[in-house]
């Protein structure tokens, strides 16, 4: 993936979560979402870049 692809793919996921925040009912939804979207954009990190965090 071409960082301009991780950009677009990390800007979608946030706009996701973002509508999910809005409609959540409870802090405990939100944090889910939160933390749903952290796991997400760990995963596409990591499934995705043959040196993840350029280590």
């Amino acid at each position: 993936m071409t960082d301009t692809e991780y950009a677009k793919a990390i800007r979608k996921k946030a706009t996701v979560a973002n509508l999910e925040m809005n409609a959540a009912l409870t802090t405990e939804q939100q944090a889910q979402i939160g933390q749903d979207f952290i796991a997400d954009i760990m995963e596409l990190m990591f499934t995705d870049t043959p040196n993840p965090g350029g280590v």
